[in-house]
């Protein structure tokens, strides 16, 4: 796996802030690292950091009343997990685990709180963040009841293209270690369904794939069968 990371003032969160308030914010955060495999944190606990991942990926689940973990999204460089933490005494409503060797910028609560006190675009920033990731979890709720399988599998790479891809000249290289059922569950379909759809594409050309990584040969055509429904 190729390390990528991506400079802490370049991150979305915070987007927008004058360079007084960027160098406060930087000046302000920690630093924290996590072994392959090693939680983060874990549904119900107080939320007390924040976190923007610098390099590495973090996958997040969700426990279901059954006792289920559910994958809700992967989170890659530049992306942020813990944005709850900017609302007073609330939980973190997933889980986070790190998995691969992952490098994050934290922001404890009192310190984070302090911050958008100060400096409001920070908040917007961290709310934008949150509607983005309930309209994403939103959508695949719907997509589970109208689209196909291909579909959602689609959906789901095009997803994790845009998460954790990183391009090159040969396409989209997802290089994190990615298992075939974490992409059905992703799809919400079976691990027999989505291997054999993979492997489907992948005799297509549409993707490339080993043990370690997978690459995304033909991103446009990969978007086309995400909205197949919606084109006929």
């Amino acid at each position: 796996m190729r390390e990528s990371s991506v400079p802490l003032a370049e991150c979305r969160l915070l987007e927008g802030l004058p360079d007084a308030a960027l160098q406060d914010c930087l000046h302000r955060s920690g630093r924290t690292s996590f072994k392959r495999g090693q939680w983060v944190a874990r549904q119900g606990e107080p939320a007390n950091a924040l976190y923007v991942v610098q390099s590495g990926m973090l996958k997040l689940l969700q426990l279901t009343h059954q006792g289920t973990e559910l994958i809700v999204r992967f989170v890659g460089p530049g992306g942020l997990f813990g944005g709850v933490v900017a609302v007073d005494r609330v939980p973190y409503p997933v889980s986070a685990i790190a998995v691969a060797p992952t490098e994050a910028c934290t922001w404890d609560s009192p310190t984070l709180r302090q911050l958008i006190d100060t400096h409001p675009t920070l908040r917007a920033n961290i709310m934008r963040e949150m509607a983005s990731h309930m309209t994403d979890a939103l959508s695949r709720v719907r997509e589970m009841t109208t689209l196909r399988v291909s579909e959602r599998l689609a959906l789901a790479l095009v997803r994790l293209a845009r998460q954790v891809g990183r391009p090159t000249d040969a396409g989209v290289l997802i290089d994190y270690p990615m298992t075939r059922q974490e992409l059905a569950e992703l799809a919400g379909t079976t691990l027999y369904t989505a291997s054999r759809t993979l492997a489907q594409w992948t005799d297509e050309g549409i993707l490339a794939s080993t043990r370690r990584d997978l690459l995304i040969r033909q991103p446009s055509r990969l978007a086309r069968l995400a909205t197949e429904s919606q084109n006929r």
